[in-house]
């Protein structure tokens, strides 16, 4: 039997931080994978602005201005998409999108919503586009979110050959795990806010000039808000029982306000310890109460590098093995767009991209294809891998 041809599929995410665009290549070729190109690029300022304002509870922006909004980003994808052209050859490029709102418990399926409109990006780089992600999990009854386990068990098996039960901790906007057991996911959810609260603390302390505690040099300075702490942990979401995701809709700056009235540094004090003790109620509650077995939690993404951050969980979580991304040498910020480029690929093949964690069904669709100009040179390459 000859060997599948690989296919090379651009990954890339914008998440709920708004800080920039992670892109991977990777090549496909049977069950093998391979990283060829990372790199990040950061996010328009007038489009991010764009994106909180829309976020902002109560805002009345129109229909037209959605609209408008979905078209812009997907030309700045598609700009980005033809830079990455020049040096990269590329089969089909998988687009997460930006999220702009993810309502996980409408009924009588959850609804989310990401923008960045996949036939521009189609249009401007004449490849296969493929997007909506979420959408077929939510179909299916599931939460939409977390996806990335599926990912992350390729992360497990390669790294944690011989540890009987992991998690792989991303630290997005908002942060989630994934918990392995025996290599299989048994349990994934969002813990509630990640970056997100910490960076708009810095902005607002910072008067927009930093949009991220560089390493959590602000919040070791402060003093954290007691009664924030306590009110957290009693926020009907954090007390929620997984499946469960959120996002921004749940975890904004009116949020932060309405639980705390500090200020300056102390606010990101503040904010970051919320991140740190919800967090830390997550793996108590849900692993360690219930006497399941955790050998190693691994952080990854961008709030992987704030060291203030990890270490506050260290002291926390004792018993525990806590390393990072960067101390065992795979890039932290890759992996989520690594994450969708695979998604891509098995969007391509058909296959569903949750799982029972976010509670759908097994048959779930997976996401949305924009056939590109390449369309029937990859199907041809397509039909090597069945």
């Amino acid at each position: 039997m000859s060997k599948p041809t690989p296919i090379k599929i651009a990954g890339a995410m914008t998440g709920t931080s708004c800080d920039g665009m992670d892109l991977v290549v990777i090549s496909f070729s049977g069950n093998q994978m391979s990283t060829s190109h990372f790199s990040s690029v950061e996010y328009p300022s007038h489009l991010r602005k764009r994106v909180l304002d829309f976020q902002t509870p109560g805002s009345t922006q129109t229909a037209k201005k959605w609209c408008e909004l979905d078209r812009d980003l997907g030309i700045w994808y598609g700009e980005v998409f033809k830079e990455l052209l020049k040096t990269k050859k590329i089969d089909a490029i998988s687009n997460h999108g930006q999220t702009l709102a993810h309502f996980p418990k409408s009924s009588p399926f959850g609804t989310t919503l990401q923008l960045g409109d996949p036939f521009i990006i189609a249009q401007m780089t004449g490849l296969t586009t493929i997007t909506g992600h979420r959408h077929g999990d939510m179909a299916g009854g599931g939460q939409g979110a977390p996806l990335a386990p599926i990912f992350h068990k390729k992360l497990v098996d390669s790294l944690f050959k011989k540890t009987s039960s992991v998690a792989i901790h991303n630290l997005g906007g908002i942060s989630n795990f994934s918990y392995f057991r025996r290599g299989e996911c048994q349990m994934a959810f969002d813990t509630g806010p990640g970056n997100c609260l910490m960076d708009l603390a810095t902005e607002i302390h910072t008067h927009g000039k930093m949009n991220f505690d560089r390493g959590g040099a602000f919040a070791s300075q402060g003093k954290v808000d007691a009664d924030a702490i306590t009110k957290i942990l009693r926020d009907p979401y954090i007390r929620l029982k997984p499946p469960k995701s959120t996002g921004r809709d749940d975890f904004h700056i009116t949020f932060l306000k309405k639980i705390t009235h500090t200020t300056g540094i102390n606010l990101i004090s503040t904010a970051t310890a919320l991140t740190i003790e919800t967090i830390v109620d997550a793996y108590e509650r849900f692993i360690l109460k219930n006497q399941l077995p955790l050998d190693c939690i691994l952080f990854i993404g961008g709030g992987a590098q704030n060291h203030f951050l990890i270490t506050s969980i260290k002291k926390r979580l004792k018993n525990i093995k806590i390393v990072t991304a960067e101390e065992i040498g795979i890039n932290a910020q890759a992996i989520e767009a690594q994450a969708f480029s695979y998604m891509g690929f098995l969007t391509l093949k058909g296959l569903a991209l949750g799982g029972t964690w976010t509670g759908a069904k097994a048959d779930s669709p997976p996401g949305l294809i924009v056939p590109g100009k390449n369309w029937n040179s990859l199907l041809r390459k397509l039909h090597t891998h069945t």
